[in-house]
């Protein structure tokens, strides 16, 4: 019981460092990401409010995720989001006619390829944690003692 609760408070700890730092460097360059959003593949079509929304995304999760209350369904939506994430760079690396900018890439200088394979391991952590974490907040099931004659 105690190794699992090591596992999801680290695995829990690993989401909020890449979501925080995902938040933050495109908040700190605002501009530039908003410009790629609204000239990316498919992203354009989101309009001019699309870099606000993802932000707020990002920074939810955070939230939900440091909340201890709220952990569960931060797990959730950042498995939701990172699944989203995960399906639009396989569209663009098998579909889209041309490869646009990387902003999506949580770290600069990653391309399209990298960035999928990050997803793909940032994807099975936070399985992993949501599997954990689930575990952990279940409640124990009660022991009927029974005597028989």
């Amino acid at each position: 019981m105690k190794t699992k609760n090591i596992v999801s408070e680290l695995i829990i700890f690993i989401l909020i460092l890449i979501w925080a730092y995902t938040f933050a460097s495109k908040i700190f360059d605002f501009d530039t990401f908003n410009r790629q959003i609204n000239g990316a593949y498919l992203l354009s079509s989101g309009g001019p409010y699309l870099a606000y929304f993802l932000q707020a995304i990002h920074l939810g999760i955070v939230i939900l995720l440091i909340k201890r209350n709220w952990r569960g369904l931060g797990l959730l939506t950042s498995l939701s989001v990172m699944v989203i994430y995960t399906a639009y760079l396989i569209y663009i690396l098998k579909f889209a006619p041309s490869i646009p900018c990387s902003c999506i890439a949580v770290f600069h200088g990653m391309n399209w390829n990298d960035q999928l394979y990050f997803n793909f391991i940032a994807l099975a952590i936070n399985l992993i944690g949501l599997i954990t974490y689930s575990s952990l907040t279940k409640a124990p099931h009660d022991r009927v003692q029974t005597t028989y004659n």
